[in-house]
């Protein structure tokens, strides 16, 4: 089982053409249009009073996609190329776990050097996750494990919404994540609910509880998705 789960992950990793190129031009332009403004700095033009999204940012968008592609696309492709579907559930697993580590990995390398480059030149300062969420004030290595845990929920929690849609259960659950932004909002003690919990996720003063919190609900929720996919009609 262990062996076919990597061979599915590695399947999963190549079939996934349409979240590269999109991942890849949408960080490529952000990355160019902040190269752009450094140029134009260095040349004497005034580029400063603002701040850039950093391409980082942008790469976010890979593991996002990714957890929409692969149980929209890939589940039927494979399954009907004679996948069994309990490596599906495993390999993508392990093919979301390896783009969120991926992507951590290159935003992290971009922050401390392109951006922090561009912000010592004093031209600019450029907005990346890992500083604006507090991450970076730890240390490199901590900032990539909540950058990495944040990632795979994100990616667990697309993949599993995806596998749910077309049932009457995924009309469920969108309409109850509609209900709960717009319910939760206005009202106080619900509101505070509600930032308690992005507050857990995200900005946690405590990293290990943030790290957990999004790897123990990312597996819970993925988890969801099994008996779905071992139902689910190809």
């Amino acid at each position: 089982m262990r062996k076919n789960a990597w061979k599915m992950a590695k399947v999963n990793l190549k079939r996934l053409r349409a979240p590269y190129v999109v991942t890849g031009i949408v960080a490529g332009a952000s990355f160019l249009n902040t190269l752009v403004f450094v140029i134009l700095g260095l040349a004497g033009v005034n580029v400063s009073g603002g701040g850039m999204d950093s391409a980082g940012n942008m790469l976010w968008l890979l593991p996002l996609l990714a957890g929409i592609f692969i149980p929209a696309k890939n589940f039927r492709r494979i399954i009907n190329l004679g996948g069994k579907r309990g490596s599906f559930f495993w390999g993508s697993l392990a093919a979301h776990a390896a783009l969120a580590f991926m992507v951590s990995l290159a935003s992290l390398a971009l922050f401390y050097t392109f951006d922090r480059a561009v912000e010592s030149a004093g031209f600019f300062d450029v907005w990346n996750f890992i500083e604006v969420l507090g991450w970076a004030q730890r240390g490199p290595i901590v900032a990539f494990l909540q950058q990495f845990a944040f990632l795979f929920l994100l990616a667990t929690f697309a993949h599993t919404l995806t596998a749910m849609q077309g049932k009457w259960y995924g009309w469920a659950t969108n309409i109850a994540l509609v209900a709960i932004v717009s319910v939760f909002t206005p009202i106080a003690p619900l509101r505070a609910g509600l930032a308690w919990f992005f507050n857990l996720i995200l900005t946690h003063h405590l990293p290990f509880m943030q790290i957990l919190a999004c790897i123990a609900l990312g597996l819970g929720v993925y988890a969801l998705s099994k008996p779905i996919l071992a139902r689910k009609a190809v």
